[in-house]
């Protein structure tokens, strides 16, 4: 669970796109992701969270998905940058890089 408002209730999205909505909560709260991967590697509990943060601990077996189902609402994606650097050279390939890949990462939009 995190300390952002709303986290006690978790919306899961089905496979046929229906949003459901149920109560969720526990003793842990968070308002980092890897603070919540670390719990979850170490055994602490059950919890909600995007494949992106996740995916090396599911594919080395160290966690076990329990609603492969689901998927969690997708989070966005924001990147700040000082506009007087938008135009640098690393900037733009940084920005163009992420928006080129970032539908290949499940829970992103």
């Amino acid at each position: 669970m995190t300390n952002v408002i709303g986290s006690e209730t978790l919306v899961k999205i089905g496979s046929d796109g229906r949003k459901h909505t149920v109560p969720f909560g526990g003793h842990f709260r968070f308002d980092h992701g890897l603070a919540a991967r670390e719990a979850l590697l170490a055994g602490r509990w059950v919890a909600p969270a995007h494949q992106w943060l996740v995916n090396d601990l599911l594919a080395d077996g160290h966690l076990k998905q329990i609603l492969p189902d689901y998927a969690l609402e997708p989070v966005p994606l924001s990147l700040l940058i000082v506009p007087e650097r938008a135009h640098v050279s690393r900037v733009r390939l940084l920005v163009d890089f992420l928006v080129s890949h970032v539908d290949e990462n499940p829970g992103i939009g």
